[in-house]
């Protein structure tokens, strides 16, 4: 009994202990192919991470080389990827080797992405290869340059923008106050015709005459009545006599005596009144002109006067708004910059002096009393004229009673007196020079404040001919187009690669730059010269607040790219008339001017160089302006100042630009003695010029037309993906329901693990 029971417990134990085993023994299983799989993944992740890297390291070598640029080269990405995956799982050729990851590769891919034509992707390399250098570099070789003349440039910008704009506004006035006087002065010359119709000379008393002395004024009109009407009525005494006598009366009386008495008498009044009403018709004739004249002509004139007031508001308002230019936040922004090896500032006497030529501005307002008088001698011209107009209507129609003979002759007389003394008066007031006249008196109040116009005027006249100097120096570069034909074909190539670049990133090309020209007028290229050097240091001054991309698009340019010898066009700046040579055509190749060509985009062989040219004259013209300006400051008028800066400064820049062609560098200025290089230059207009996009179409376009290779189908990111499997030792079917609760992307297909696994890379 005991031993059946016993035979019993022990079958029961050994089911399960072998129940518990199995339990056991499954789990582990379970957790040893769970740890291979663990294992197998890691091991897969760093295979793909391998296999990308080493399909990256095949980069463009001559990219790398010449432009720290990476790129993917031609190799054929998925061979390498594949090569390097299955080179790591060659478990070798021993048939006792046991492998507890026994990897096989099923499957791989490769995606390449971000091409390095794209603005993205070239700005992000680029801001990598110069994040470091090129802060240090600009600051050190063009900002602490620049630094110490930021407040003598501010105020000299300043300075010729308010008396730029005030020497425009002041010839307005005065060419209107000229204007105005002439129209009052022409009004009342239209008078002078009249005054010797009156009289030919102004009298108290006119005496009789005789008639038979014809008539030419009002005076002989009122001189001889007294004698016409005398005569007139010894003419009807003497005709109704003869109408009384009889027929043979006449016959024996003295008939021819008597009939040339008639006669005469009767040729003399008529003489008298033909005369008369001729002389009435010419008076109205030229008073009616007169009126006229005064009517069309005084309007005018307080027309040109209203202009002219509001000529002096706006001066007004130029000079009260001159001290609040945006401009020149860039300017104290560089100033206040604390960067290492800067110089220090120039003395703050010079930009003190200009500042104090600003203050002198308001010299060139007209008071409002004396504009105000001006105002009001026109109506009182106008009601003198008026009152003068009365007076001759007056005058004739007294004259008129000449045509009869119940006038009086002393009335005439005194009309004719007293009309000439008013129009004397008026002509003496605005028609004939002298002491007592108006517009004289009035354009000598105004000449008192022009006492340096005529000085001003010849050194604009010198300015504006030294100026088409500097742009016969221009023109003749520009004939180096005429040379160069034979480098055409290689712009026009240049402009496709642009082109394309511009369609690759869907950009528009938008419209091309004109280029830098030299204004023909001295003012208006100072201005300019000013407005880029606002530019300049705004830029300047952006950068150090806050370092931008285009910074570093502009750094990269100047290191990578050639720019243009400057002195091959010594020859021909410092001798206009000499003869072009073939070197400096050759220099004329797009491989010559790089930098020029990234700045301007123009797609030939001489834009860019002329148009470099045309700008840094433009920069020393600023610079040398505000040099003139201190040396000028003493000449008391400020637009004399300024004409006289600007002879000055275009002076001295045609000089500065034939010592940069024939040796390279210049120094910046007479009061700082630090050389700036044509490369300079040319780094602190990418600053003025700011556009990224078709500057780096421009540098992906050079470096296509250079290296043969299309940034744009040149990738620089690659994703690849692989799937490895391995062999389950135990349990398959388990192992894929896990798999199935985790919801992850490895697969199990009959007693086969596999793994999907991706890795990124990009330069």
């Amino acid at each position: 009994m005991f031993r059946k029971w016993y035979t019993d417990q022990r079958g029961s134990v050994t089911i399960f202990l072998i129940l518990i085993l199995a339990i056991v023994f499954t789990f582990v299983a379970l957790f040893i192919d769970y740890a291979r799989i663990a294992a197998m993944k890691v091991q897969s992740e760093r295979l793909v991470h391998s296999a990308v890297r080493s399909v990256m390291s095949a980069y463009e070598p001559e990219l790398q080389q010449e432009y720290g640029l990476f790129a993917y080269g031609e190799s054929d990405g998925n061979q390498i990827m594949s090569g390097v995956l299955n080179g790591s799982m060659d478990h070798g050729d021993r048939g006792d080797a046991f492998s507890i990851l026994p990897l096989e590769l099923d499957t791989s891919s490769l995606q390449m992405e971000r091409m390095l034509g794209e603005y993205e992707i070239f700005n992000r390399q680029i801001g990598e290869e110069m994040k470091y250098k090129a802060p240090i570099d600009f600051t050190l070789e063009i900002v602490n340059k620049f630094k110490p003349l930021s407040q003598s440039m501010k105020e000299a910008s300043n300075t010729v923008d308010v008396l730029k704009k005030l020497q425009k506004l002041y010839d307005k006035r005065e060419d209107a106050l000229d204007e105005m006087l002439g129209k009052q002065k022409k009004a009342a010359q239209s008078v002078d015709n009249i005054a010797s119709l009156i009289m030919e000379q102004a009298t108290t008393h006119i005496s009789n005459e005789s008639l038979g002395g014809g008539i030419h004024s009002g005076k002989d009109i009122a001189a001889q009545y007294d004698d016409h009407v005398e005569k007139a009525n010894e003419l009807e005494r003497l005709i109704a006599e003869r109408q009384a006598k009889s027929w043979i009366e006449l016959n024996e009386g003295d008939f021819d005596a008597e009939d040339a008495l008639i006669d005469s008498y009767r040729d003399l009044i008529n003489g008298y009144l033909q005369g008369s009403s001729s002389l009435l018709s010419t008076v109205s004739d030229h008073q009616n002109s007169s009126r006229a004249d005064h009517k069309k002509m005084l309007p005018e004139a307080l027309a040109l006067w209203e202009e002219a007031y509001e000529m002096n508001e706006q001066m007004k308002r130029v000079i009260a708004e001159s001290e609040n230019r945006s401009q020149s936040d860039g300017y104290d922004q560089v100033s206040r910059e604390n960067n290492p090896g800067s110089t220090e500032e120039l003395s703050s006497e010079d930009s003190e002096t200009i500042r104090q030529i600003r203050g002198q501005a308001e010299k060139l307002l007209l008071p409002e009393i004396l504009l105000q008088d001006f105002k009001k001698q026109i109506e009182v011209q106008t009601n003198h004229y008026q009152t003068l107009d009365a007076q001759i209507t007056s005058f004739s129609s007294a004259m008129s009673g000449a045509l009869g003979t119940s006038s009086s002759s002393s009335h005439m007389k005194s009309a004719a007196i007293e009309t000439r003394v008013k129009v004397d008066d008026y002509l003496r007031r605005y028609s004939i020079s002298g002491s007592g006249n108006i517009l004289d008196e009035e354009l000598r109040k105004l000449e008192e404040n022009r006492s340096s116009d005529k000085e001003r005027k010849a050194t604009e006249k010198k300015a504006k001919a030294k100026l088409k100097d500097a742009a016969n120096i221009l023109n003749k570069i520009n004939e180096l187009s005429d040379k160069a034909g034979g480098y055409m074909e290689e712009y026009r190539t240049l402009q496709q690669y642009y082109d394309e670049s511009i369609a690759f990133n869907k950009q528009s090309a938008g419209d091309a730059y004109q280029g830098a020209q030299l204004d023909n007028d001295p003012y208006d290229a100072g201005a300019s010269a000013m407005d880029n050097m606002d530019g300049l240091y705004g830029s300047m001054g952006g950068m150090t607040a806050g370092l931008q991309d285009e910074f570093y698009q502009n750094e990269y340019a100047s290191l990578y790219f050639h720019h243009f010898d400057i002195t091959r066009l010594g020859n021909i700046v410092s001798n206009p008339d000499s003869s072009i040579g073939d070197d400096l055509v050759e220099q004329l190749s797009i491989h010559n001017q790089e930098l020029e060509y990234i700045l301007y985009g123009f797609h030939n062989p001489v834009g860019n160089v002329s148009a470099a040219y045309a700008e840094i004259f433009g920069t020393r013209l600023a610079i040398r302006t505000m040099e003139g300006l201190v040396k000028s400051s003493k000449l008391g008028n400020p637009l004399l100042i300024l004409a006289a800066a600007l002879l000055y400064g275009i002076e001295m820049a045609i000089v500065d630009m034939i010592q940069l062609c024939q040796k390279g560098s210049i120094e910046l200025s007479a009061y700082l003695k630090v050389e700036m290089t044509y490369r300079d230059y040319l780094r602190v207009f990418l600053f003025i010029h700011s556009n990224n996009d078709k500057k780096m179409s421009r540098m992906l376009s050079l470096i296509r037309f250079n290296t043969g290779i299309n940034p744009a189908e040149r990738a620089t990111y690659s994703s690849g993906e692989v799937r490895i499997g391995m062999k389950l030792w135990f349990l398959p079917g388990i192992m894929k329901m896990f798999g199935s609760a985790t919801n992850s992307e490895d697969e199990v297909e009959g007693n086969r693990y596999y793994a999907i696994k991706k890795a990124d890379y990009s330069y």
